[in-house]
């Protein structure tokens, strides 16, 4: 059973987390569950691809060169479109009430006929945690010895949408911050 469920969060690694594929990683939970949890990257571009590019090789002209970022490890040639709740196909999952994930082509194919959603990040791949072990990083089961650590906020337009990078690990940690301190008073 997990103590708190953080669908809708952004997960921010820790600071003192090893310096490896998460270092400095920006995570939309979209899924969190006793069992597994799934969650987007959002804050790594991957420099060889763009939305265009993908869309175009499928025959979908897209003209905006959208980038595209490092979802995660797991299912690499799968597109996540994070967006807006402004549009919504058939297998659009909501995530929060402002935010929404859709996987399949009918998103670029709304993209490029004008008709998407206002604002979108393209993922590829996502992330994994099975058997609690997302819930262990969290601190919400114990566990003796564990790599990572993550400060979470709730996931909003402005700190999905709103800066890129390293500039969105900051504010994603500053926001955590001022949270955590603001349940002190």
């Amino acid at each position: 059973m997990i103590k708190n469920n953080l669908q809708g969060h952004l997960l921010a690694a820790n600071p003192s987390n090893p310096r490896d594929e998460l270092d400095r990683a920006v995570i939309l939970l979209t899924s969190h569950t006793s069992g597994s949890s799934v969650g987007l990257q959002i804050n790594k571009v991957l420099p060889e691809l763009s939305l265009a590019n993908i869309a175009n090789n499928i025959g979908i002209w897209i003209d905006d060169d959208h980038p595209v970022y490092c979802g995660g490890s797991v299912g690499v040639n799968k597109i996540h479109v994070i967006h807006t709740n402004d549009w919504q196909g058939h297998t659009t999952v909501r995530i929060t009430k402002d935010l929404c994930v859709t996987n399949d082509i009918s998103v670029l194919a709304a993209i490029s006929r004008g008709e998407g959603p206002d604002q979108i990040r393209a993922c590829a791949g996502f992330w994994l945690w099975e058997d609690g072990q997302l819930d262990q990083q969290m601190g919400n089961t114990p566990a003796e010895f564990d790599r990572y650590k993550w400060e979470t906020v709730p996931a909003t337009i402005e700190n999905v949408f709103g800066s890129l990078g390293i500039e969105q690990w900051h504010n994603t940690l500053e926001a955590s911050a001022r949270m955590q301190v603001s349940l002190w008073f």
